[in-house]
């Protein structure tokens, strides 16, 4: 039912990059919008929305990179097929190849 997360280091980095995408605008969001307080600033409202809009966008960016990345790794994984194994390296004979 779950996927086996230890097989594959490329999930762990699209979840962990998934996350960061989308708390790290946030937090810094968050911090600047203290410096846009009533009192502080001229505008207020104005400038918490438009740091909003922001980072929303940076969101929805980070959030669209990710997508990306998790989309060339399913290309390459599909492009290289399943994986086979060749027979096993003929053991020499003790005589060197001719070359005819």
């Amino acid at each position: 039912m779950w996927p086996d997360w230890k097989a594959s280091p490329t999930r762990w980095r699209l979840l962990w990059a998934s996350i960061a995408s989308v708390a790290l605008p946030w937090l810094a969001g968050e911090f600047i919008k203290t410096f846009h307080q009533p009192g502080l600033s001229d505008e207020p409202q104005r400038s918490q929305m438009l740091i909003d809009f922001i980072v929303a966008g940076s969101m929805l960016f980070g959030l669209t990179m990710v997508l990306t990345y998790a989309i060339g790794c399913w290309i390459m994984a599909v492009m290289h097929g399943p994986r086979r194994d060749g027979d096993a390296f003929p053991a020499g004979q003790g005589t060197p190849m001719h070359d005819d």
